[in-house]
């Protein structure tokens, strides 16, 4: 039987129906739609899942952001150890003059630093002739606020003090006036038998060839990286070690 015809036994006429979207279509009945809400229990999981996730997630933040500042470091000890080795292959083999403690300002004709006396092989721009190489900055350093000038810390600090072959030798030798050539800068091939073998390594006031430097002031008190320093090494190595062992 049409619903047509069944209506109009029981004086009713045909009208439209609602469908659940709201939209009509002739020819049908009149259906209402019960939309539920969401109970109060329901809420309540669904905030205690919520609170549970941000928990997790902003335990592993901290976690997460030192194992990053950690790359950062180790990556540009890396490239400034490097630069280092490369330098002997142009200059006869010998190291280049490095002062102990080794800041990220270049300065055109001032020697003893790695960004200037290694330049070519860092890809520093030789102009201007003086500014912060900001880009070879470990961003765990660049968020310290001792020194005050970022152009005065010493983010590493060298190996100055060797012992090869039985004597005490600093491989860096001395840093002598521009146009002069260095005194006592070791032959790269010549370190043999070192018993220390890291060349740089990060610094702070903490590290035991800081500590007695007249620059100490111009390091960050305590390590950026934590409970580790980034080493690298003569041998061409690099990595992260514990605070004790440099």
């Amino acid at each position: 039987m049409r619903p047509s015809t069944c209506c109009s036994r029981i004086g009713l006429r045909p009208t439209t129906k609602v469908e659940s979207t709201g939209a009509v279509r002739p020819g049908g009945w009149i259906a209402f739609s019960h939309r539920r809400g969401f109970t109060l229990v329901e809420i309540l999981v669904v905030t205690a899942i919520v609170v549970v996730l941000a928990g997790v997630t902003a335990g592993m933040l901290p976690g997460l952001f030192d194992r990053v500042q950690r790359a950062d470091a180790l990556a540009k000890t890396r490239t400034m150890g490097l630069a280092v080795l490369q330098y002997p292959v142009d200059h006869g083999g010998k190291l280049p003059p490095l002062f102990p403690g080794q800041v990220l300002e270049y300065e055109e004709g001032r020697g003893g630093r790695i960004v200037t006396e290694c330049a070519a092989y860092l890809g520093v721009p030789t102009s201007p002739a003086k500014y912060l190489v900001r880009s070879l900055m470990p961003r765990a350093y660049a968020r310290q606020t001792v020194p005050a000038d970022p152009a005065q810390m010493r983010v590493w600090v060298m190996n100055t003090r060797l012992t090869n072959n039985g004597a005490v030798i600093n491989p860096f030798g001395g840093v002598t006036t521009p146009g002069e050539p260095p005194t006592g800068n070791s032959l790269l091939g010549a370190l043999s038998e070192v018993s220390a073998p890291w060349m740089l390594t990060t610094a702070d006031q903490k590290q035991p060839n800081v500590a007695s430097a007249p620059w100490r002031a111009n390091t960050p008190p305590a390590p950026p990286l934590g409970d580790a320093r980034a080493v690298f090494r003569f041998d061409g190595s690099a990595g992260l070690v514990k605070i004790d062992q440099p």
